[in-house]
C-alpha cells in the first residue's frame, strides 16, 4: 500500500508540475532536438503507434536495437492497462484482457493467427515466445472489421522484427546473461542474438536472423489444501479435507528463432517470406506429502475434534499419502508467412499466407504410497495451517497404493489465406475503402494415454516404500520462508525408476484395465475446423472526425470425434459438429480537435469459440485424483457486444494521459458445472470422492470498466533529474455471471477488479534504470456447484528492478532483480481468502550479463 500511495502522489506531482513546466519550455525557449534511445525510444514508438491507430490499441514496442523492454512476451504487455497476466512457477504465461480469459483472446503473428500448442484449449501460453524476438507486440481492444472475429478481450499481434525495422544499414545484436536464484542457488542464464542487414543498390533486399535461449533450473514450494467444507467448531467457519504440500524442482528450457526476407522488388512493391520458432520445454520432479485429517467420512465418524478456541485440534483416524511425480512437457510453435504489399496511385493491395505447425509432447510418470499415521494434530492459528502426525510414518508404514505411465501428443496444423483490397478516396487526407476476405482451415488432434497400475491382491504381491530400500533423505518444504513443513518419508527416484523397470518386479504391478482404457480413449480428440471470413469498411475522414463503419461475416464448420466408454469398457467412437454464422459489425468514431487529443468511440461485436476440449463429445478421467470432466458437444459460442469510450492527451514527447470506459455485454457464457460425489462407482472404479465437471452455457454476462493510463519523461527537470520518467495505469473492472441453478450472479472466471502498476525510470548519458511494480487483482478461476466451492486466485503484486551502464556505444552491462518481495501466488476457495488452496513461493532471481550492438 506504501508503494502504491507512492506511485500515486509521484504521478500527480509529475501530472500538473510537469506537464505546465514543459508547455512553458515550449512556448519560450522552443523544443530542442534530442536524440532518443532505450526506454524514451520504447515509450516514444509505442505512443506513435497508438495515436496512429483507428481502434483502441495498447503497444509495447522495442527500442532503436530492436529490444523489448521484458524477456517473456506476458511480462511485456502485463505493463499495459487492462492487461493481468496468471503466472506458472513465478513466470507470466496467460493473459487476460479487460477481465476476459486467455482462452477467448485471438493471437496472431504478423496478422496471421498462430493456434496454440497448448493442448486441447485455445490459450496460447506467452511464456513460449521471447520477446527479444519482436519488434513490438500490439494489443488491440476495439478491432476494426479486417481484424479476426475472434477475441472477446482483444487481439494479442507479435510482429517480428525484419533488417528495415532498424536505423542502421548492418546490425548485430548479442545479449548474454547469467542469474541467481535464492532458493535453490543455482544459476539460470539467458542470450540472445540478431544479426541483419539492407543490401543491394538501393537497400531494396533486407535479411535479418535471429536465435534466443533461455535455461532455468529452480525450485519451489507450495501448500494446497482441498475441499474447505462448513465446519461450526472451526474458527474459520470451515475446515479443509487435508494438507498437501510439495516439494518442486524444475529446469526450464526455451529455444527460439526467427527469419526474415524482405524485398522491395519495384517501388510499388514489397515482397517477404519470415518465419518464428519457438519451443519450450519443461522436466519436473515433485514430492508432494498429503495427509487427510477431516474428510466427510472421518467428520461423521467423530474422529475429528476441535479445541474450544476452534483453532487447534485432533484427528485420530488419519491417512498419508505420499508421491512422486516425474514430468516432461514439450511445446513447440513454428509458423511460416509469404506475402506482399501493392500500392498504386489509388489501389493497396496486401496479400499472404500462412502455415503453423504447433505441438505437444507430454509424458510422465507418478508413483504413490499410503499408510495411516494415526493421531494428527492441526493448528489454524496461522493462515497458513499445520497438521502433523504424533508418530511420523517410517517408510515400512508406507504401502504401494498406484503407478502410472502418461503419454500424451497433440499436433495442430493451420493454414491461412487472406486478400485486403483497398481503394483510396479522393477526399480527406486518410478516406479509404477497404475489402478483403480469410481462409483458415485447422486440423487438431490430441492423444492421450494414462496407464495406471495398482498393488496385488495378497501379501505375496504387495510391498512398502522400505521393504526394498526405496526411500531417499527426508526433506522440507518452505511455503512461506522460515517455515518449515516437513516430507517425510520421500520416495527416491531413482530406485523407484528402476525397481519399476525390472521385470523381476511386474507381479507388485497390476494392471487396472478399466482406468487404463478409460484414461487412453476419453480424453482423445481429432477435429478440423474451417473458417471463412469477408469484409467490408470504410475510413471516412472529415479532418477532426473520422467515421469507421464495417461489417465481418465469419462461416465457422467445425467437425469433431472422440470415445465414449460403456460399462467401464466398451469404447464408443461419437462424433460431433457444429456449423454457424457469426455477423459481426462494427462502427469507430475518432474525433482530434489537434494534434494532442484524440477521442475515440466505439461499438464492436465479436465471438469467442469454445475450446476445443469443451466441444468434445468425450471426457477424461483421472482416477488418481478422483476428477472426471465431460465434453459438451452443444455449447454455443460466445458472441460479446462492445461499447468502448476513450480520450488520449499527448501533451508532450514521450507524455500521455488516457482515459477509457468500456462494457461488454456478453451472450452464451461458458462456465465449469461441478458435482462432487462420495462413495460412488464410476467407470467400474469404486472412489470415496469423485469431482464430475462438464462446461455449461451460462445465461449472459457483464463487464464494465475503466482505464487510467499516464506516461511522462521529465526532459523539463534540470540537470540529472531530467532522466527521470514515470509510467502508471490502473485499470477498475465490474463483472456479473449468470447461470443456471445460482441464485447470485458470480463474476467473469479471471476478470480481476482491479488492476495496477507503476514504473519509475531512470536514463541520461550511459546510465539507465527502472523500477517496476504491478499488482493483479483477486479473481474468480473456476465456478463450483455452489459460491462455497468457487475457486479464486488471490492479489498478486510483483516488484522488479533493473539498471545497465554504458560502457561504450556499443556496450552495455546490466543487472536484473525479479519478485523482489518473494511474492507467492495464492489460490483461496469460497470468497474467503483465508480457506487456502493453494499457496505456491517461487523466491527471488537476480540476473548480470551483457549487451553487444554494432
Amino acid at each position: 500500500m506504501a508503494f502504491k500511495s507512492l506511485a500515486i502522489g509521484v504521478s500527480m506531482v509529475a501530472l500538473f508540475a510537469g506537464t505546465q513546466a514543459f508547455a512553458q519550455e515550449a512556448t519560450e525557449t522552443g523544443e530542442t532536438e534530442i536524440v532518443v534511445t532505450g526506454q524514451r525510444a520504447q515509450q516514444q514508438r509505442s505512443i506513435e503507434i497508438k495515436r496512429e491507430s483507428i481502434g483502441i490499441v495498447d503497444v509495447a514496442a522495442s527500442d532503436e536495437i530492436g529490444q523489448l523492454p521484458d524477456k517473456n512476451v506476458a511480462e511485456v504487455i502485463e505493463r499495459l492497462p487492462g492487461v493481468g497476466v496468471q503466472y506458472d512457477q513465478g513466470e507470466g504465461r496467460y493473459v487476460a484482457i479487460r477481465g476476459i480469459p486467455s482462452d477467448l483472446n485471438n493471437y496472431t503473428v504478423n496478422g496471421f493467427e498462430l493456434g496454440n500448442p497448448d493442448g486441447n484449449t485455445r490459450r496460447l501460453p506467452l511464456d513460449i515466445v521471447s520477446g527479444q524476438l519482436l519488434n513490438r507486440v500490439e494489443v488491440t481492444k476495439a478491432k476494426t472489421a479486417e481484424l479476426d472475429g475472434q477475441g472477446i478481450g482483444g487481439t494479442v499481434n507479435l510482429v517480428t522484427q525484419t533488417a528495415f525495422d532498424f536505423k542502421d544499414r548492418f546490425i548485430v545484436s548479442v545479449t548474454a546473461q547469467a542469474g541467481y536464484q535464492t532458493l535453490n542457488e543455482k544459476v539460470p542464464v539467458r542470450a540472445d542474438a540478431s544479426i541483419g542487414g539492407r543490401f543491394g543498390s538501393d537497400e531494396q533486399f533486407g535479411i535479418l536472423v535471429g536465435a534466443s535461449y533461455s535455461k532455468r533450473d529452480f525450485q519451489s514450494f507450495g501448500l494446497y489444501p482441498d475441499d474447505w467444507a462448513i465446519n461450526g467448531d472451526a474458527a474459520r467457519g470451515a475446515a479443509p479435507i487435508n494438507i498437501k504440500y510439495n516439494d518442486y524442482n524444475l529446469e526450464r528450457e526455451r529455444i527460439g528463432g526467427i527469419a526474415s526476407f524482405d524485398w522491395q522488388a519495384t517501388p510499388s512493391t514489397r515482397l517477404y517470406v519470415r518465419g518464428l520458432y519457438s519451443r519450450f520445454t519443461e522436466n519436473e520432479y515433485r514430492q508432494r506429502y498429503r495427509l487427510d485429517f477431516a474428510t466427510a467420512a472421518q467428520i461423521e465418524a467423530g474422529t475429528v475434534s476441535f479445541n474450544p478456541d476452534g483453532l487447534t485440534g485432533t484427528s485420530t483416524v488419519t491417512e498419508q499419502r505420499s508421491d512422486l511425480r516425474l514430468e516432461y512437457k514439450e511445446k513447440s510453435v513454428l509458423i511460416g508467412m509469404i506475402g506482399g504489399r501493392t500500392e498504386t496511385d489509388d489501389w493497396v493491395f496486401d496479400y499472404g499466407g500462412a502455415r503453423s505447425h504447433n505441438e505437444v509432447i507430454e509424458p510422465n510418470q507418478l508413483w504413490q504410497f499410503r499408510g495411516n499415521p494415526g493421531t494428527v494434530d492441526f493448528d489454524f492459528s496461522d493462515r497458513l495451517f499445520t497438521a502433523t502426525p504424533r508418530t511420523p510414518l517410517t517408510a515400512n508404514g508406507l504401502q504401494f497404493r498406484q503407478y502410472s505411465e502418461q503419454d500424451e501428443r497433440g499436433d495442430e496444423y493451420i493454414w491461412t489465406g487472406k486478400l485486403d483490397v483497398t481503394r483510396k478516396l479522393a477526399f480527406g487526407n486518410d478516406s479509404f475503402i477497404r475489402v478483403g476476405g480469410k481462409y483458415r482451415a485447422t486440423d487438431k488432434d490430441f492423444d492421450s494415454n494414462n496407464t495406471v497400475y495398482t498393488r496385488g491382491g495378497g501379501s505375496a504381491t504387495r510391498f512398502s516404500l522400505g521393504q526394498f530400500d526405496l526411500a531417499g533423505e527426508d526433506v522440507f518444504s518452505y511455503p512461506r520462508k522460515g517455515r518449515p513443513y516437513l516430507i517425510t518419508p520421500v520416495i527416491d527416484a531413482d530406485r523407484i525408476i528402476d525397481f519399476t523397470a525390472d521385470p523381476a518386479n511386474s507381479r507388485y504391478f497390476v494392471l487396472d484395465e478399466n482406468a487404463s482404457l478409460a484414461n487412453a480413449t476419453l480424453n482423445d480428440l481429432d477435429l478440423s475446423e474451417n473458417i471463412a471470413a469477408g469484409y467490408a469498411m470504410a475510413n471516412i475522414d472529415f479532418g477532426a472526425i473520422t467515421i469507421t463503419p464495417g461489417l465481418r461475416v465469419e462461416r465457422t464448420e467445425l467437425d469433431i470425434s472422440g470415445f465414449q466408454l460403456e460399462d467401464g469398457s466398451d469404447v464408443i467412437p461419437v462424433t460431433g459438429e457444429r456449423r454457424y454464422t457469426n455477423w459481426l459489425p462494427s462502427m469507430i468514431v475518432r474525433i482530434r480537435p489537434n494534434d494532442e487529443v484524440v477521442v475515440r468511440l466505439a461499438y464492436t461485436r465479436s465471438v469467442g469459440r469454445p475450446n476445443y476440449s469443451d466441444l468434445t463429445p468425450g471426457g477424461s478421467i483421472d482416477t488418481i485424483e478422483g476428477t472426471v470432466s465431460l465434453g459438451n458437444p452443444n455449447l454455443e459460442p460466445y458472441i460479446a457486444d462492445a461499447l468502448d469510450a476513450s480520450a488520449e492527451w499527448y501533451f508532450a514527447r514521450g507524455g500521455l494521459i488516457s482515459v477509457g470506459a468500456f462494457a461488454k455485454f456478453v451472450q452464451n457464457p461458458i462456465y465449469t458445472e461441478t458435482i462432487t460425489l462420495f462413495d460412488t462407482v464410476y467407470g467400474g472404479n469404486s472412489y470415496d470422492q469423485l469431482t464430475i465437471s462438464q462446461r455449461q452455457n451460462g445465461t449472459s454476462a457483464d463487464i464494465v470498466g475503466l482505464e487510467l493510463a499516464y506516461r511522462q519523461q521529465f526532459e523539463f527537470l534540470p540537470g540529472f533529474l531530467s532522466g527521470f520518467g514515470l509510467e502508471a495505469n490502473a485499470t477498475f473492472i465490474d463483472s456479473t455471471l449468470k447461470v443456471d441453478g445460482r441464485g447470485e450472479p458470480a463474476a467473469f472466471p479471471e476478470q480481476s477488479r482491479l488492476l495496477y502498476g507503476a514504473q519509475l525510470f531512470y536514463q541520461k548519458g550511459p546510465i539507465e534504470a527502472s523500477v517496476a511494480y504491478h499488482h493483479t487483482g483477486r479473481a474468480l478461476i473456476a465456478l463450483g456447484g455452489e459460491a462455497l466451492t468457487d475457486q479464486y486466485n488471490d492479489d498478486l503484486r510483483r516488484l522488479d528492478a533493473k539498471a545497465s551502464f554504458a560502457l561504450t556505444p556499443n556496450i552495455r552491462l546490466f543487472v536484473e532483480g525479479q519478485n523482489l518481495t518473494d511474492e507467492p501466488t495464492r489460490q483461496y476457495q469460497g470468497g474467503r481468502r483465508d480457506w487456502i488452496i493453494q499457496n505456491e513461493r517461487y523466491g527471488r532471481t537476480y540476473y548480470a550479463g551483457a549487451s553487444v550492438q554494432f
